[in-house]
Order: structure tokens, then C-alpha cells, then sequence
């Protein structure tokens, strides 16, 4: 599937008049290609940058690579939102999703080393199989959780026919709710953490004679003519 680079002038320019020497579009469109192409931080995307041919720059709208500080700049002036918006619109094609897994993660390398766990960058994103990609993902707010920010992810989503699945923590009513309300479906593990649920769930679904047990026992006898009544 093409990439349509002019979908990129949807993001808002959020930088500076004098930090407008590139064109978003170009410096983001060089910058998707190299991580495709395996950079994974600025200076990787810098020097694959660096290495481009005249033509290939010429093609992204650009008479010469940007430096390093350039990206530094840009990434941080960027409007995320906007962006993942654009390219989730992109990497959707404008077809059902089919199955969506909905999971949280800490980006590595967001914190301090030797942090307790707490500190960090806390995303949910939508993992879309039929895709192979990530159509949509959210910052976990300070202070929120990962049910809140789920939930408004998959709002933003088109979940017609499409089937969402999750570990214990999204098996809650207000997402299954709107799940539904939008045309989807979903398949959540059901934990501990819905104990009343779990319980429903195992006496509906349980065997109600279980390996080993005298069914005849627990059966009460008949009287010969008495319509199957027990006996008094």
C-alpha cells in the first residue's frame, strides 16, 4: 500500500516561523523512511538522511538533509495527536479493521534507569492483525489508568464489525458498552478483577456434573406413575 505524502499537510505546523526552514511534510516523510527503514533514534535518522541521493531529496521536497538539531526540534514541536491520527487514517485504508488487540506497554528507554516502575511514557495502543500495524495509540495520563485511556481510544476508532480483545484490566462495562455501540464485538479474559462476573460466568458455563460425582445419587427417585415428581 502507497503512502500518499500529501495526507501529511492535515498535521498542524506547530513550529516557530524562523524553525520552518524544512516542510513538515518532507522532514516527515524522510523520517518514516528511515525508521522503515530500521533507524531507531535521531541520529540514525540523521545520518540515513545524510546519505540520500540528490534525487531521492528531491522527491521529499527537499534541496539538502537536514542536520541533527533540525529533527530535535521538529519531533518536539510535532503534534503527536494529529500525527498518529493521520497515519492511523492511513494504515486503516478505509477497511474494516476485522481484529483489534488493545494492550498498554512503557515505551523502553522512557526513564530514568534504576526507576521503580512508575516513571516513564505509559501508551495504549490498537494493534489492527489484518493490518500488521498499530492504527491508534494513547499517552496514559498522570494520575488516570489504562481503562480510561482505552476507552478513549477505541471511541476515536471505527469499530464497525470489528472484533476487539484484551487482557483482565479492559473487561469493563463501559468499554464493552461502547464497543457495542459502535458496531463491534470484543473478547476479553475474564479475571479476578470482576469476581461477581467470573462467579455468573462459572455457573452458567460450569458442569454441572462433574467428572467423578454419582449423577444417580444426586438424583431424587421417581414414583412409578407420579410424572416424574420425587417421592415424598
Amino acid at each position: 500500500m502507497s503512502f500518499d505524502r500529501e495526507a501529511l499537510g492535515e498535521i498542524p505546523d506547530r513550529r516557530g516561523r524562523k524553525g520552518r526552514q524544512y516542510p513538515l511534510r518532507s522532514v516527515l516523510s524522510l523520517a518514516l523512511a528511515a525508521m522503515v527503514a530500521g533507524s531507531d533514534d535521531l541520529m540514525a535518522i540523521f545520518r540515513w538522511g545524510r546519505r540520500l541521493p540528490p534525487e531521492a531529496l528531491r522527491v521529499l521536497g527537499l534541496s539538502r538533509a537536514p542536520c541533527h538539531a533540525t529533527y530535535h526540534y521538529f519531533f518536539k514541536a510535532l503534534d503527536v495527536a494529529a500525527a498518529e491520527r493521520v497515519l492511523g487514517e492511513w494504515a486503516r485504508g478505509g477497511q474494516p479493521l476485522g481484529h483489534v488487540a488493545v494492550d498498554g506497554k512503557r515505551l523502553r528507554g522512557s526513564a530514568r534507569a534504576g526507576h521503580d516502575g512508575a516513571e516513564g511514557v505509559h501508551l495504549v495502543a490498537a494493534f489492527a492483525s489484518r493490518l500488521g500495524a498499530v492504527i491508534g495509540q494513547l499517552k496514559v495520563a498522570a494520575g488516570s489508568n489504562e481503562i480510561t485511556a482505552a476507552l478513549a481510544l477505541l471511541k476515536s476508532l471505527p469499530l464497525e464489525g470489528a472484533v476487539i480483545t484484551g487482557d483482565a484490566e479492559f473487561c469493563q462495562r463501559a468499554i464493552c458498552q461502547s464497543i457495542r455501540d459502535q458496531g463491534g464485538d470484543y473478547l476479553f479474559t475474564i479475571k479476578a478483577n470482576q469476581p461477581r462476573l467470573m462467579a455468573d460466568v462459572a455457573v452458567a458455563f460450569g458442569d454441572a456434573f462433574p467428572p467423578g460425582a454419582d449423577h444417580r445419587a444426586e438424583r431424587p427417585a421417581a414414583v412409578p406413575g407420579s410424572l416424574g415428581r420425587p417421592a415424598a
